[in-house]
């Protein structure tokens, strides 16, 4: 009697392992059923995502510097070009006709680099013939194109192949212009500390012309 019920509990013990035991069937149905994993959703959303766009060029980011609403200084814009490497052409471009820093009909004449130093020949600076635009106008030309291309040792700015420069923005002998860190303010800083050389002036002298306080004893 009791080899019979060891044979059987035998016997069951085998079917519920047989069971257990998976098969390729269910293998293969259990992997369609699950959810995929991270690694398998992240990859398959990129491709979704970057579908179609295989065959697109990356662009090429630039800053260029615009002049502000009040004319009084410059703007930083961040932009790409439609192409994937920097091109003197395509910030001229953008200067143009996005930005209007630079004046319809302007050519770009010449663009090279040499020791950090870049020369920027174009056919026309600016039509203006206010101080303040010109001055703005040559601010955001040397501030684009030393920022984009690094020029450590300045940009010389032609026009028609003459060196252009400015008295409101210092240059080097050979017309080497640097990029400006206080580009925001370009007009009316300088009247700004006159008003405050001024006003400090005439309370020194104010002061001077006070009488003396006596103390009697």
């Amino acid at each position: 009697m009791k080899r019979f019920i060891i044979l059987c509990l035998s016997a069951a013990v085998a079917l519920s392992l047989s069971a257990c035991t998976p098969t390729p069937q269910k293998q293969a149905e259990t992997a369609e059923t699950m959810p995929p994993t991270t690694e398998a959703f992240k990859a398959d959303t990129m491709e979704i995502r970057n579908s179609g766009n295989e065959d697109l060029p990356e662009m090429a980011t630039v800053s260029i510097y615009r002049v502000n609403k009040n004319g009084t200084g410059l703007l930083q814009e961040m932009d790409a070009l439609e192409t994937e490497e920097l091109e003197a052409q395509g910030i001229i471009d953008l200067m143009i006709s996005d930005y209007e820093v630079l004046d319809e009909g302007v050519e770009l004449l010449g663009f090279e680099v040499k020791e950090g130093k870049g020369v920027l020949n174009l056919s026309k600076i600016t039509d203006s013939e206010d101080p303040v635009k010109i001055q703005l106008v040559v601010e955001a030309l040397v501030n684009t194109f030393t920022e984009n291309y690094e020029l450590e040792n300045g940009l010389i700015l032609q026009e028609n192949g003459e060196v252009y420069t400015i008295d409101s923005v210092e240059a080097d002998e050979d017309g080497a212009m640097y990029y400006n860190d206080a580009y925001r303010k370009l007009v009316g800083a300088e009247e700004d500390g006159a008003e405050a050389a001024d006003n400090g002036d005439s309370s020194e002298e104010d002061s001077e012309r006070k009488p003396e306080i006596q103390v009697l004893q």
